[in-house]
């Protein structure tokens, strides 16, 4: 007969907050005298999701050594873990991440016993601090408190995206170079067709790189602002935009927006064809309705703001490879040539405070 060991967590619920202690105790029963070389615990947190899962395990943390075990006598060692500052406990709709309290006996040489149990991981709520804070066994300490939302991905914070086309003038140029060639060399029927596609092609490129550069110096260029790039569920954000426009300009339309998704990527044996999932948690939009503020006087710089409130229940940013809850803000401009611009900037938001 094996040695038994349990696992016995003091919270039923299993239900614990950023930088309070996790308590329980483990047990230990051998059918014969044993010795318990080293009792090790850790703290692992796992993804799974529709891409590519991913894990993380904790630190080894030593909670006995040579421990003499009686035969058939239960041996309990009492425990007190700190809980981790993040990533929380999630399960959303394509992507989960769990915690798990593993323990290692090491009996002897070869002898191996193991152990563990589901962790829920959750913010703190003002019930849940007013409960800890009359024992400073319990309360957490101040460093804990700070979120720790994972691995996220390089450049999240301040990344400025716009679309990437084949809207380039080298390319208009070449296309265009490309079909005068074909019809300078009276090229047959089918040539002919190619040239007149490489023509329009080009003429289409150079035309739409223009328009956007021509909108550049129009307006600025326009640069998009967000107000802290870092916020807790339930405070508020200002995202602003700025113009310097080189003449009088009025613009069609201002929408500022604010999303949140899952993104989960599924990696491919071709490197260019990745699969992308997405899942849509959170989705604002508010257009600039007064005309007066879309008004843009030459040679000035001006700007235009809009404030968002992040809901209180808003679910915390989380990054690991492959696997991503991202919020975003955007602002997109429509002149009255219908010359269009966006930019998208990400920020971090962290669980409501304590």
């Amino acid at each position: 007969m094996s040695p038994r060991l349990s696992l016995h967590l003091d919270r039923r619920d299993a239900v614990h907050r950023p930088g309070e202690l996790i308590t329980g105790r483990v047990e230990i029963v051998c059918p014969e005298s044993r010795r318990c070389d080293e009792l090790v615990a850790s703290l692992d947190w796992d993804v799974e999701s529709r891409g590519e899962p991913y894990a993380v395990k904790g630190a080894p943390i030593a909670l006995a050594a040579g421990l003499a075990l009686a035969a058939g006598e239960p041996k309990a060692v009492p425990f007190e873990i700190p809980a981790p500052s993040g990533p929380l406990t999630y399960h959303g709709h394509i992507l989960t991440v769990s915690w798990t309290l593993r323990i290692e006996a090491k009996l002897g040489w070869a002898s191996r016993e193991r152990v563990e149990a589901r962790i829920l991981l959750l913010p703190w709520t003002e019930e849940a601090r007013a409960l800890t804070a009359k024992s400073y066994r319990t309360a957490p300490s101040r460093h804990a408190l700070v979120y720790n939302p994972g691995p996220l991905p390089e450049a999240t914070l301040g990344k400025r995206e716009e679309p990437k086309t084949i809207e380039h003038p080298i390319v208009g140029v070449a296309l265009a170079a490309a079909s005068a060639a074909l019809l300078v060399l009276r090229a047959g029927a089918f040539a002919r067709i190619l040239a007149l596609l490489l023509l329009v092609g080009g003429l289409s490129a150079l035309f739409a790189h223009l328009r956007r550069r021509t909108l550049r110096e129009r307006l600025g260029p326009p640069e998009l602002a967000v107000h802290p790039e870092i916020v807790r569920a339930g405070e508020t954000i200002t995202v602003s935009v700025s113009f310097k426009p080189s003449r009088p300009e009025v613009l069609k339309e201002l929408i500022f927006s604010l999303s949140a998704q899952e993104v989960v990527v599924r990696p491919s044996s071709e490197p260019d064809e990745p699969r992308h999932y997405r899942h849509s948690l959170h989705g604002e939009r508010r257009p600039v309705v007064d005309r007066a503020r879309l008004r843009l006087p030459p040679d000035h710089v001006t700007v235009v703001q809009e404030s968002f409130q992040i809901p209180l229940r808003a679910p915390p940013s989380f990054g690991a490879p492959n696997n991503e809850l991202c919020w975003e803000v955007s602002a997109t401009v429509r002149t009255s040539d219908l010359v269009s611009w966006k930019q998208t900037q990400r920020i971090l938001v962290h669980p409501p405070a304590p």
